[in-house]
């Protein structure tokens, strides 16, 4: 929660001031912009970009399964950078307190989008296989990251180490 009074902030933080992935929270938001939404912005361009890649300029892999495994890592990051910029801004608490579930929602709903804008990519096509793909890989890296942070040692604090 935040009070404003001229040109003093005040913020009060109810239990800890770090994030699940053990980072301080910006609590003024001056930085939260670059910091948090800027990734994000910027992995859903780079998505957007090699989506737009015609079928004929498409680097050519021969690996089977090769272009799901990256929708598979395309839409895990995704879910984890919108996971990571909800979950420290302070205004929706709730929205907070559900990042995970919003990264996925997230995810899943971009790679519709993306799937829409590739019928408009010469030599490319939409597949809801590929909007199963990338919930599927939103879902895995957020499981595996809830089991890192889960397993992961907790830091201590002060200066005794108690």
């Amino acid at each position: 929660m935040q009070f404003r009074r001229g040109s003093v902030t005040l913020a009060v933080v109810s239990g800890d001031d770090q994030n699940s992935l053990g980072e301080e929270r910006d609590l003024n938001g001056d930085r939260y912009g670059v910091r948090y939404l800027l990734p994000v912005a910027l992995w859903m361009v780079v998505i957007f970009v090699t989506s737009s890649i015609p079928a004929d300029d498409f680097p050519h892999v021969e690996f089977w399964g090769w272009a799901k495994l990256i929708h598979l890592i395309y839409y895990g990051v995704l879910c984890l950078l919108v996971h990571r910029a909800i979950s420290n801004q302070i205004r929706y608490p709730l929205l907070a307190r559900h990042s995970y579930l919003f990264g996925v929602f997230f995810a899943v709903l971009y790679g519709v989008s993306d799937e829409f804008h590739q019928l408009s990519t010469p030599g490319r096509h939409g597949q809801y296989t590929d909007i199963l793909i990338d919930a599927f890989g939103a879902l895995l890296f957020i499981a595996v990251f809830r089991v890192y942070t889960a397993l992961r040692p907790r830091a201590t604090g002060g200066a005794s180490g108690e």
